[in-house]
């Protein structure tokens, strides 16, 4: 088990600048981190990490990461959020896959995220047809 650190992660700008993430709440279900650079708590990024075992009868074990995109304006001298974008990947592992398996399924979703067409559809809000 990985003890929470830091996650830095680059945004997507032209020229991507590195995004700290800090550990805000750490459980054993749960490892929340936080990016505090707005310097108003409603703006500030959140990023999840999530892991639920196989447990009885359940054979897969399930993990998820989540981030929270708070856009923020500012109304009458008040910073208040004017939306949030939101992403959520959820991830499926049966008991019975191997590593090997598991390192697929990985790359599969790594590289399909860097792929031309879901990231038309995805980022750019340009479907499938």
């Amino acid at each position: 088990m990985a003890q929470a650190a830091s996650l830095v992660i680059n945004d997507g700008q032209g020229t991507p600048v590195p995004v700290t993430f800090a550990p805000e709440t750490v459980t054993s279900d749960l490892a929340s981190f936080v990016d505090r650079s707005s310097g108003v708590a409603v703006g500030f990024r959140r990023l999840g990490v999530s892991n639920k075992f196989a447990k009885g009868a359940s054979k897969v074990n399930r993990a998820k990461l989540s981030i929270d995109y708070p856009v923020t304006t500012l109304v009458n001298g008040v910073t208040t959020v004017a939306y949030t974008l939101r992403a959520t990947i959820d991830v499926i592992l049966p008991d019975a896959a191997s590593v090997a398996e598991r390192a697929n399924l990985y790359a599969f979703v790594q590289n399909g995220l860097s792929n031309t067409l879901v990231r038309g559809a995805l980022r750019d809000l340009d479907p499938l047809w």
